[in-house]
């Protein structure tokens, strides 16, 4: 299915199929007119997948890039920040807004779970806070979080802070739906459910924060930027032209990933099937018990799980390692994107071979 020699299956990068790698060849210089219309074409189809009809950026970078725009752009120095951590990817953004110089408070979950509903609205009964970052998947844990549910009860207890949401995950993966939940802001990255190559990251913002943008960057030039100064990538964005040069091949390639998953109408339904039925096949095995309910990704613990990935690696088959608390427990599988039947069926018989040799 995939032209690749190894076969991926991990969390990011993913395969890219032949159309996407050969759509990256079509954009060759951002002035002519046809980056305008390709350009137009993207956003249109990232907001239909977002759900949202605000203003889209893309910038190069990766997902990461796209929260330090935000945390440095939208956040006034010093502002009281609340991060809902539950693996290594939310524990970033804690550490994040602490280099940008604001106030930052954590609510904690133990790995392999999430922060209840109840923890939520006692903390937001207590502080207020200039916005809120969520992940909604957690890539190192598997484990996607009740992000309507939240966003209810952020809405409820604290209307007027920002919602701001790690997307990375999950856009193209899990149903999302930016405005009927009132979140602000969406990051995310190209390389994942996107289904591109890595090199981009993608933004979304309500019109409430496209405001306050505008506002708060007068406040924040303690920490000035020329390339990702949110306010001239906006205007920049919405005007169809570039804002210095940008990542031409991956606009390219996210044109035709993004095109096919509008185009599709069983894209996020065979996303999930594929889901249950990797983990079902997985716990099976001996030895592995299964984590996480992300659509995008598993986890898998086993008592030698450093050596089934490394031999996996050894048959051409790519997983991801286990990380920080996990790394010798774990390792992950990420499915992201549409695999075929025979990649599905080498991919578990391998671990079956290996985990019965151990």
């Amino acid at each position: 299915m995939f032209n690749q020699q190894q076969l991926l299956f991990t969390p990011g990068p993913v395969p890219i199929t032949e159309s996407v790698q050969d759509a990256m060849l079509d954009l060759v210089y951002h002035k002519h007119e046809g980056f305008s219309n390709v350009h137009q074409e993207v956003l249109s189809h990232l907001q239909t997948i977002i759900g949202t009809d605000g203003p889209i950026l893309i910038a190069p970078g990766s997902g990461t890039t796209g929260a330090e725009i935000f945390m440095r752009g939208l956040v006034p120095f010093q502002s009281n920040v609340l991060v809902l951590v539950q693996g290594r990817f939310s524990s970033r953004w804690a550490e994040l807004g602490r280099m940008f110089g604001h106030n930052v408070m954590t609510l904690k979950s133990d790995w392999g779970e999430y922060n209840s509903l109840e923890s939520l609205q006692q903390v937001l009964r207590e502080h207020h806070f200039h916005s809120i970052w969520i992940t909604h998947t957690e890539t190192s844990t598997a484990i996607t979080v009740p992000l309507k549910e939240y966003c209810e009860i952020i809405h409820a207890c604290s209307p007027e802070t920002l919602i701001i949401v790690d997307a990375v995950s999950s856009i193209g993966i899990e149903q999302f739906n930016m405005k009927g939940y009132g979140i602000d802001c969406v990051f995310t990255a190209s390389q994942k459910g996107l289904a591109a190559p890595p090199g981009a990251t993608i933004m979304a913002l309500s019109n409430r924060a496209t405001e306050k943008a505008k506002y708060y960057s007068e406040e924040s030039m303690l920490f000035p930027t020329m390339v990702h100064n949110l306010p001239g990538m906006i205007h920049a964005s919405q005007q169809h032209l570039p804002y210095f040069t940008p990542p031409l091949p991956i606009i390219a390639a996210l044109h035709a990933s993004c095109n096919h998953i509008v185009e599709s109408k069983t894209h996020f339904e065979d996303l999930s099937i594929q889901a249950r039925n990797i983990k079902q096949s997985i716990s099976e095995i001996n030895g592995c018990d299964v984590i996480g309910n992300a659509i995008g990704v598993t986890a898998v613990k086993h008592d030698f799980a450093p050596r089934i990935r490394t031999s996996m690696h050894e048959y051409g088959i790519i997983i991801a390692p286990g990380q920080d608390d996990w790394a010798t427990s774990v390792f992950r599988i990420g499915h992201m994107v549409s695999y075929s039947p025979n990649d599905i069926q080498r991919l578990t018989k391998t671990i079956t071979m290996i985990c019965e040799s151990l």
